[in-house]
């Protein structure tokens, strides 16, 4: 297995190419506040989660972290130019865990396309398409729902035995369900939860 150095704070081994193979699978959250929230399943109850945040200043943002982890992670940060360059219309979300802002990994971005309406996610050298349907990836641009207290208007489930943790895009016709109107989301979420998990079936 490989190992890395302890000084390399900005490499997150939970996502590291090992560490994805032992998930059972992820799923991908996409609220209208324009947060973006990445949840790896051991097991039903027991996850690692995290949150995608766009700053404002993505560009420099992001070039901060190229200057800083390039040379350890090459693999990832080849993944991600070659996205970023294919092109010009794109957003790049910093990763960190959830509850702490200040536990950025490197080795993991997303990138939303925003002319293709599809969000990319690369895990250190895994590279996830998501093709969002166009309400999903208006909500990301518009950022104008509330932070906290509102339902996801997008939650879709990976199971990784199905797809083995290669690269791959998943369509619309994928999904379980796509876009859900916040409001709908909302009045129906308990009892939604007592018929169905939705983490199980993508």
């Amino acid at each position: 297995m490989r190992t890395f150095p302890m000084t390399m704070k900005y490499y997150d081994q939970n996502l590291s190419p090992e560490a994805l193979e032992g998930y059972q699978g992820y799923s991908l959250q996409v609220f209208t506040s324009g947060r973006i929230k990445l949840a790896f399943h051991h097991s039903h109850t027991d996850r690692v989660e995290y949150y995608a945040d766009c700053p404002k200043r993505h560009r420099e943002a992001y070039a901060r972290q190229l200057k800083r982890s390039a040379t350890a992670m090459p693999e990832h940060y080849a993944v991600t130019e070659q996205v970023l360059g294919s092109s010009p219309a794109t957003l790049t979300y910093r990763v960190h865990l959830k509850r702490d802002n200040n536990a950025t990994a490197d080795n993991a971005h997303v990138i939303l396309e925003t002319e293709a309406d599809t969000c990319h996610v690369i895990l250190s050298s895994l590279h996830h398409a998501w093709v969002l349907p166009g309400a999903v990836c208006q909500a990301l641009l518009a950022r104008s729902g509330p932070r906290k207290g509102a339902a996801a208007c997008f939650n879709e489930y990976l199971q990784a035995y199905d797809h083995d943790w290669q690269d791959a895009t998943f369509a619309p016709a994928d999904y379980r369900e796509g876009y859900r109107a916040p409001s709908k989301a909302r009045a129906n979420r308990a009892a939604q939860a007592t018929l169905h998990d939705d983490d199980h079936l993508f």
